[in-house]
């Protein structure tokens, strides 16, 4: 018989895993997610979503794991990564979604911070993990490309896939669901501000953060997300964006709250963009602006109908007026609306409408605040500044992370005053639209990716000959934000650009390396000898124009 503090946790609790229960009894058979990826279209319902996700849990007990471990998981978006996911979500094991487009030395960084004792990773990324020095590791487990084809239920399909660059010691994911029992997981205690995931974003550092997100913070988000953008019941979502990101992950979970379908595909392509919409009856989807564009330029666009898309999402950056429009054109029964947030703010903390009326024509706008969000610009004393006075953003609400992951310090600066810190300046105008000004500690957002400024300094610091350094983002057609870096060198050396930017390919990921290296004779700097990189932007900002 079960004690009656575990009897009372079940029945008052938030916890992630308890969604998918809940959505496999009243939506069981239902679709929950339709993958695709380079052997076709998958499909899982509900109620299989469930017992898979059980199926692991026990699958994972066995070899050894306890509520408070944590995994790493490293996989493109795919069925498999919900499986994982809502494994570790009903087990009370943290899970720690990696970005894979990071260098193999950061990623081996997250995995040792996290103290992560099993990876679940896709074959392709093996190399990323094989050499990591990792000896609080206690199981590797594998997703072989195949296992997409084993969704259903049908055991007899399960077969050795070995001979798909596994190595002797870890699992195969496959193997190890069909090998359990789908019994419910109902003993374990989970409090609300348990932590359900450790997300990695970049910081202000050459290092990046964990940040701690708990199941509250998870499941608002959920409710939260469809209730301001309107989602309905069984909502069908694309996401393209990939999931180990805060924000598609987001989306994601908002769709699976919703009983919708949600679709998935690993890479972006407009030609399969376009075909899943039509195909899929797709009522949202979100992509960065660069892809909105290069779905616009496709040949094929107007062949096909759009007709289901009412909600269009885009990020990281502003869309121009022009192509706002054509947009508008081509998606005529969708609106564009722009969400903003952070890692460290479950998205959508802000969101700016299509249509919304603002007091100047043009600017970054990141308009209101999402249902359960306050939104105010704070000065350095805490206060409230009055309206159209520039301080930074702060937020407030349950969606806030718990903590930064062994950082107390970052954690009190963060929530000083009873807010939100997002390090982030801006004004709120006379319309109540939020402006963003600029990026208290100049992160640079380049292609959908944080960029901390610090560390490609410092890759280029440890270069031979270069004495001085200073990393900023210049305004880029494709990228939003390209990486620029200027430099002074010794006296008599030779300025090479491109060996430059080669030495960085082999230390930075590739969304890191700067698009361009300026030679400097001098820095503008502050009376203090510190490097004004507002200048630079000033004086740089047509380079790419």
């Amino acid at each position: 018989m079960k004690n009656q503090s575990l009897e009372q946790n079940l029945i008052e609790r938030v916890a992630m895993g308890d969604m998918l229960r809940r959505r496999s009894r009243g939506a069981g058979n239902r679709s929950a997610i339709v993958g695709f990826n380079e052997l076709g279209r998958h499909e899982i319902s509900y109620r299989e979503l469930n017992n898979k996700s059980n199926q692991l849990v026990h699958g994972l007990r066995e070899q050894g794991l306890v509520q408070g471990d944590s995994l790493a998981l490293l996989a493109t978006n795919s069925i498999e990564f919900f499986i994982v996911l809502f494994a570790c979500y009903k087990a009370g094991i943290v899970l720690v979604p990696i970005n894979f487009l990071q260098s193999p030395a950061d990623i081996e960084y997250n995995l040792q911070i996290a103290k992560v004792k099993a990876i679940v990773c896709e074959s392709r990324f093996t190399p990323l993990t094989a050499s990591a020095k990792l000896e609080h590791i206690k199981l590797r487990i594998l997703i072989t490309s195949n296992n997409a084809t084993n969704c259903d239920n049908n055991k007899d399909n399960n077969h050795d896939d070995a001979g798909e660059n596994t190595s002797n010691s870890s699992l195969n994911l496959n193997q190890l669901i069909a090998a359990q029992h789908d019994s419910e997981i109902e003993d374990i205690i989970i409090n609300d501000r348990d932590t359900a995931q450790i997300i990695f974003s970049s910081g202000t550092t050459s290092k990046a953060k964990g940040i701690e997100t708990s199941h509250l913070s998870l499941y608002m988000s959920s409710l939260n997300t469809p209730l301001s953008l309107e989602f309905g019941k069984f909502h069908n979502h694309l996401a393209v964006l990939p999931t180990f990101h805060c924000a598609s992950l987001s989306f994601c979970l908002s769709t699976l709250q919703t009983g919708g379908k949600l679709c998935l595909i690993p890479a972006f392509d407009p030609l399969s963009v376009a075909k899943i919409i039509k195909d899929e009856q797709v009522l949202s989807t979100g992509l960065l602006p660069i892809m909105w564009k290069a779905m616009l330029a496709h040949p094929e666009l107007p062949t096909f109908d759009f007709s289901s898309l009412t909600i269009g999402l885009y990020a990281m950056a502003l869309i121009d007026g022009e192509t706002l429009q054509k947009l508008r054109d081509t998606f005529s029964s969708c609106k564009f609306h722009l969400g903003s947030g952070q890692s460290e703010y479950t998205p959508c903390a802000t969101i700016f409408y299509d249509g919304s009326a603002t007091e100047f024509a043009q600017g970054n706008y990141w308009g209101v605040p999402t249902a359960i969000s306050d939104q105010a610009i704070i000065d350095e004393q805490g206060n409230e500044v009055p309206q159209g006075q520039q301080g930074e953003i702060c937020w407030r609400g349950p969606q806030v992370m718990s903590r930064y992951l062994d950082d107390e310090e970052s954690s009190r600066e963060a929530s000083k005053f009873g807010w939100h810190h997002t390090g982030d300046l801006g004004l709120i105008d006379s319309e109540g639209q939020l402006l963003f000004v600029d990026r208290k500690k100049d992160m640079i957002k380049s292609g959908g990716e944080n960029v901390a400024s610090m560390k490609v300094e410092q890759v280029l610091l440890s270069l031979p000959n270069i004495v001085q350094v200073a990393v900023f983002g210049l305004p880029h057609e494709q990228w939003s934000e390209a990486v620029c870096a200027g430099v002074q060198v010794t006296p008599n050396s030779d300025f090479n650009e491109s060996d430059i930017i080669a030495q960085c390919k082999k230390k930075l990921a590739g969304f890191e390396v700067p698009k361009r290296v300026l030679l400097l004779n001098e820095f503008p700097l502050t009376s203090t000898g510190k490097i004004q990189k507002n200048a630079l932007r000033e004086q740089y900002k047509k380079l790419f124009s």
